[in-house]
C-alpha cells in the first residue's frame, strides 16, 4: 500500500506481540513436514523404538544378577543375549534415526532459509528494515534459522526421552510402587528448567541490540569494505574495543543470569539425588531378591537422573531457541500478510495527467520527527522534474515514497487520479524504474548485473549493451577483457574489480534496462562522477525521456541532484526545505522570484566559478 493512516503511526511505535507458542509451533511443524514427509516418519518411528530397549536396558542387568546369583547357566546366556539384543537395536536404530535426521534437517534448513527470506523480501516497505525494535527480531531470527531445521529432531529427541522417563518409572514401580515418588523429587527440575529458560529469553531479547552492534563491528573489522579506512584513520583497535565493549553489554546481564539459575537448577538436582541415594538404601536392606533389585534401581535410578537431566536439556533449549524462533518466524509470516494491503486496482498501462502527491506528510517509525510535512504537488505526464533541496529536507524520502517503499503517514499518492493505495505494490513497481545513490554492486557478470534491471530481457546482450551505452559506460564495456561476459568482483575467479563510479554507472545501466515505465527514478545516480559529466549524461536522460513522452506513455522522469547546473535543464523544479515544498516551477520562473531556490543556485553558480565546484 502507498498510503497509510495518520492514527496507525502511534499504533507501530512498539512491536507487535508475539503468537502463542502453540500456535507458531504447529505452523513450523506443518512448514517441516513439506519438506520430506517421508524422513520425518523414519525418523520418528526409530527414535521412539530405539528408546525401548534403551530404558529397559536395567531390567536386563536385573535378569543377569538374579540369573547369576541363582546360578543357572541358561538363564544367564539368555539374560546375556537380551543384553546384547538390547544394545545392537539401540545402536541400530539410533544410527538409522540420527541418518534421517541429519538428511531431513539439510532439506528442511533449505526450505527454511528461503522462506525467511522470501518474507522479508515479499514485504513491500523497508520499514521492517529500519525500526530496531523489529530489526532486532528479525535479528534473532535470521541468527537461529538453521535451529527451525533441527526442530523435528528436538521434538523428537524430548518424545524418546520422555518415553525413556516413563518405562524407567515403571520399572522402579515394579520394584517397590513408593519408588515412583522419586518423580515428585525430580519435578522442582522441570520446574526450575522452565522457568530458566523464561528468564534467559527475556534478558537476551533486551541485549539484542547490543549482540546486533557487536556483530556489525565485527563485521566492519573483518571485511574489505572497511579495511583501507580503518587501517589509514588506525581505528582498527578502536573499532576492536568498541565490538568488545558491546558485546558484554549484552552478555554480561546474560552471564549473571545464567548463573543464578544455574544455581537454582544445581539445588533442584540435589534434592533428586538425595531422594535417590535414599531409595537405593531402602531396597538393599528391604525385601527379598536383594541382588536384581539393587542393581535395576541403581540402573534404573542413574539413567532416571540422565533421562530428567536429558528432558530438561531439550526443553530448555526448545524453549529458549527452536520455541522462540517458531513464534518470531510467525510473527514475520504475520506481519507480512498484514502489510499485503487490499489491491483492487491495475497499475496503469500509461499516464495521461500525470502522478500527484495530496497532502503527503510522513514519519519515520517509532520517531517523532516529521521528514515530510503536508505536500501537495503534481508531476505533470511527459514531464522532466527535479527534487532540490539542502541535506535532510526529505529528498530520498519522498523518493521512496513514490517507489511504494514507505507509506505515508497521512494523504495519498494517485496516478491519473487513481489512488495507488488501491494498487498492488509489485505491479507499481513493475511500471518503475531508476537509479539510486545508495546502489548495490552485483558481482555478477556484466550482462547480468545490468540485465537484472529488467529480468524478461537479461539474455539480451544488445539490449544490455544499449542501457549500457545510455548511461555513458561503453568505454567501461571496452576496457573489460570479456566485455558484457567479464565476472565482475575481484573476490571471484577471473573477477574485475571496478571504481565507485563504475560501479556507479553499471547501477545507472541497469535502471534502463525496462522499457516504457511510467516513473524513472534518478536519486543522484552520478554523484561520483563530475559536473561536465554529469550535465552530459542529464542532457542524455532528458531527451531520452522527452521522446518516450512523444511516443505515448506518458513516463515521468524524476531527477535528484544538489548540482542546479544539472537540475536547470527540468521542466519542473520542486524546492523543498525543512520537510516542506516551499517552492515550485521552472528554472526561469524560481529565477524570477528570487527565493529559496535562488539563493542556492547562486551561492553555487559563485562557488563554481572560483573554482570550489
Amino acid at each position: 500500500m502507498i498510503r497509510g493512516a495518520g492514527g496507525a503511526r502511534a499504533a507501530e511505535e512498539t512491536s507487535d506481540p508475539l503468537p502463542s507458542s502453540l500456535i507458531s509451533l504447529g505452523r513450523s511443524l506443518r512448514m517441516g513436514y513439506r519438506s520430506s514427509p517421508g524422513l520425518i516418519l523414519i525418523a520418528l518411528v526409530t527414535t521412539l523404538a530405539g528408546a525401548a530397549p534403551d530404558a529397559l536396558f536395567a531390567l536386563g542387568l536385573a535378569a543377569l544378577a538374579n540369573a547369576m546369583a541363582g546360578g543357572s547357566h541358561g538363564e544367564i546366556f539368555a539374560s546375556a543375549g537380551l543384553l546384547a539384543l538390547m544394545a545392537a537395536s539401540n545402536w541400530l536404530l539410533g544410527l538409522v534415526g540420527d541418518r534421517a535426521n541429519r538428511r531431513f534437517a539439510d532439506r528442511a534448513s533449505v526450505h527454511v532459509e528461503s522462506h525467511i527470506a522470501s518474507l522479508q523480501a515479499g514485504v513491500a516497505t523497508l520499514e521492517h528494515h529500519e525500526r530496531p525494535d523489529q530489526l532486532d527480531r528479525i535479528s534473532v531470527l535470521r541468527d537461529h534459522a538453521p535451529a527451525l531445521s533441527d526442530l523435528y529432531q528436538q521434538l523428537f529427541d524430548l518424545f524418546g526421552a520422555a518415553l525413556r522417563l516413563l518405562i524407567t518409572l515403571v520399572l522402579l514401580w515394579s520394584v517397590h510402587p513408593p519408588l515412583i515418588l522419586m518423580a515428585v523429587f525430580a519435578m522442582p527440575t522441570v520446574l526450575v528448567s522452565g522457568r530458566r529458560a523464561a528468564a534467559e529469553k527475556r534478558v537476551e531479547e533486551a541485549g539484542a541490540s547490543h549482540s546486533r552492534l557487536a556483530r556489525h563491528l565485527f563485521l566492519l573489522a573483518t571485511s574489505a569494505s572497511g579495511g583501507k579506512e580503518l587501517r589509514v584513520a588506525g581505528t582498527g583497535g578502536l573499532v576492536l574495543d568498541r565490538r568488545h565493549a558491546a558485546w558484554e553489554r549484552g552478555y554480561h546481564p546474560l552471564a549473571r543470569t545464567r548463573w543464578v539459575s544455574a544455581l537454582w537448577q544445581s539445588g533442584a538436582l540435589a534434592l533428586f539425588g538425595a531422594a535417590f541415594m535414599t531409595a537405593v538404601a531402602y531396597v538393599a536392606t528391604h525385601g527379598s531378591g536383594r541382588a536384581g533389585a539393587v542393581l535395576l534401581v541403581l540402573s534404573a535410578g542413574s539413567r532416571l537422573s540422565g533421562y530428567i537431566g536429558q528432558t530438561i536439556g531439550q526443553m530448555h533449549f526448545f524453549r529458549t531457541i527452536w520455541l522462540d524462533c517458531s513464534r518470531k518466524l510467525a510473527w514475520l509470516e504475520d506481519y507480512a500478510r498484514s502489510r499485503e494491503g487490499a489491491a483492487d486496482l491495475r497499475a496503469p498501462s500509461r499516464l495521461r495527467r500525470g502522478i500527484r502527491l495530496e497532502g503527503v506528510s510522513f514519519g519515520y517509525p517509532g520517531t517523532q520527527r516529521v521528514v515530510l510535512d503536508d505536500i501537495s504537488v503534481e508531476l505533470p505526464a511527459g514531464s522532466v522534474v527535479a527534487l532540490v533541496g539542502e541535506n535532510g529536507a526529505g529528498k530520498s524520502t519522498l523518493v521512496k515514497l513514490l517507489c511504494g517503499l514507505y507509506t505515508p503517514t497521512s494523504g495519498r499518492l494517485t496516478a491519473d487520479g487513481a489512488d495507488l493505495a488501491r494498487v498492488a505494490p509489485a505491479a507499481w513497481r513493475r511500471r518503475l524504474t531508476g537509479a539510486f545513490q545508495d546502489f548495490f554492486a552485483f558481482e555478477y557478470r556484466l550482462q547480468c548485473s545490468v540485465g537484472l534491471g529488467d529480468l524478461s530481457r537479461e539474455g539480451d546482450e544488445e539490449a544490455v549493451v544499449a542501457s549500457l551505452e545510455k548511461a555513458g559506460a561503453a568505454d567501461l564495456v571496452a576496457s573489460l577483457p570479456s566485455g558484457v561476459r567479464t565476472q565482475l568482483g575481484a573476490s571471484w575467479p577471473d573477477g574485475v574489480d571496478l571504481s565507485h563510479g563504475q560501479w556507479q554507472r553499471v547501477a545507472l545501466a541497469r535502471g534502463f534496462m525496462r522499457e516504457d515505465p511510467l516513473l524513472t527514478v534518478l536519486d543522484e545516480p552520478t554523484s561520483a562522477v563530475d559536473v561536465e559529466t554529469e550535465h552530459a549524461l542529464f542532457e542524455r536522460y532528458a531527451a531520452l525521456a522527452r521522446s518516450g513522452a512523444e511516443a505515448g506513455t506518458g513516463g515521468v522522469t524524476l531527477l535528484v541532484s544538489h548540482r542546479f547546473s544539472t537540475v536547470r535543464m527540468a521542466d519542473l523544479i520542486i524546492v523543498l526545505d525543512g520537510s516542506r515544498l516551499v517552492e515550485q516551477g521552472s528554472h526561469e520562473e524560481l529565477m524570477a522570484e528570487d527565493g529559496h531556490y535562488a539563493e542556492l543556485y547562486n551561492i553555487q553558480a559563485a562557488a563554481y566559478h572560483r573554482g570550489m565546484v
